[in-house]
């Protein structure tokens, strides 16, 4: 086979990628590679669901700005001829971020920070949080963020319609797995497939998450990017939460309503790295609960009713991903990987600005460059600062 494009991973960053090249020109053959379609090991379908602006990168910011335009848009956005469009529940709660004596004033940086970047967003003191939100306990906090445009969809439903519409656009799938990158000099002419086939191209995308620096390893490519193990709890409370937005601090709690009850993660960024699908049993009774039940009052009873577990394509180097092609070496190779956690927020933009990257050899719509592999070559870090 021959394509103009091989994107190596189906996951929503290599959906999104896909789908951005063949609207930003019609005419690439784009072939997408998946190892596995039911998805069961992918971060794909088993995050929060959460689009939220409130970053402090302009970079991050105008991705989800982008992203909230598709989602209001969704209906003729993702139409596609003889399929039903997937119902995002789409829940515009808005995203709060919260924090105590020591880290308000870098909250107060960051909001300065998000109202530059067009973010509509609004301060509150602990009085007027607790007037407006009573159910959330606020005595040991200084200030919040709330950004009102924010929410959390079906990541599901959003992935379908990336998908559906990728395919209805002329993507070509393959369920195979790449065995290893071909090159000639300073290019990589395309990959092998385990099944014994290869395909040519003209350039490659690897965008296969947890399992992208395997691959980039082949080329003397070393990126800082492991699986990081992260749980979500489904509970009840005695009472209905529905109207509180999507609530996070910086000791990675989050809290949004979900089914009735809420669906709370409070990330241990110190787990090791690797492939770990086990569930701590113990988890919540020991670490969630407790926070969840200092952070919110006048509902009681928060109790577990299922737990799930999935994982981030953890960025230990600054925790942003990593993004375009391997400048001065194989330029017509490129990786969208360590989304650590953002990943399906950000993915159709960053699929734009990789099509337009491909395809006329700069970024048109969000300049990416800030998140390029140079920056780990030469240990300049660009993490998000606070909350991350």
């Amino acid at each position: 086979m021959r394509a103009d494009v091989v994107i190596v991973g189906g996951g929503i960053v290599g959906f999104a990628t896909a789908l951005q090249l063949r609207l930003t020109s019609p005419g690439t053959d784009v072939v997408l590679i998946e190892k596995d379609p039911t998805y069961e090991r992918a971060a794909t379908g088993k995050g929060t669901g959460g689009i939220r602006q409130l970053f402090t990168r302009s970079e991050n910011i105008a991705l989800s700005q982008y992203t909230l335009e598709v989602v209001d848009d969704w209906a003729e956005w993702a139409k596609v001829p003889d399929k039903s469009t997937p119902d995002l529940n789409w829940r515009s709660n808005g995203y709060l971020f919260i924090a105590g004596q020591n880290d308000v004033e870098q909250l107060r940086a960051n909001y300065e920070t998000q109202l530059a970047g067009g973010v509509k967003a609004e301060w509150l003191e602990p009085g007027a949080l607790a007037q407006r939100y009573p159910e959330i306990r606020t005595e040991d906090l200084r200030g919040a963020v709330l950004s009102p445009r924010d929410g959390w969809l079906n990541p599901k439903a959003f992935f379908q319609g990336v998908q559906d519409r990728a395919l209805h656009e002329g993507v070509t799938v393959i369920y195979d797995e790449v065995g290893e990158f071909t090159t000639a000099g300073n290019q990589v002419t395309g990959v092998t497939l385990r099944s014994g086939g290869s395909i040519e191209a003209d350039f490659v995308v690897n965008a296969a998450g947890t399992w992208a620096p395997e691959l980039a390893s082949q080329l003397g490519m070393d990126i800082p990017v492991e699986p990081m193990r992260r749980h979500e709890h489904y509970v009840v409370a005695s009472k209905p939460l529905d109207h509180l937005p999507f609530i996070k601090d910086v000791a990675g709690l989050a809290i949004h309503a979900h089914l009735g009850g809420l669906s709370v993660g409070l990330v241990d960024f110190n787990h090791p790295g690797g492939e770990d699908f086990t569930t701590d049993n113990e988890y919540y009774s020991r670490v969630v609960k407790p926070a969840l039940a200092h952070r919110l009052q006048g509902a009681t009873n928060f109790e577990e009713q299922r737990t799930w577990t999935g994982l981030y394509d953890q960025n230990r180097f600054d925790g942003n991903a990593i993004v375009g092609n391997w400048a001065g070496h194989y330029e017509n190779f490129y990786v969208a990987v360590g989304f650590s956690g953002h990943g399906f927020m950000h993915a159709l933009g960053v699929g734009r600005g990789l099509a337009e990257h491909i395809t006329t050899g700069s970024y048109k719509t969000i300049d990416l460059t800030p998140f390029g592999y140079q920056r780990i070559a030469e240990g300049r870090p660009y993490a998000e600062l606070g909350i991350r």
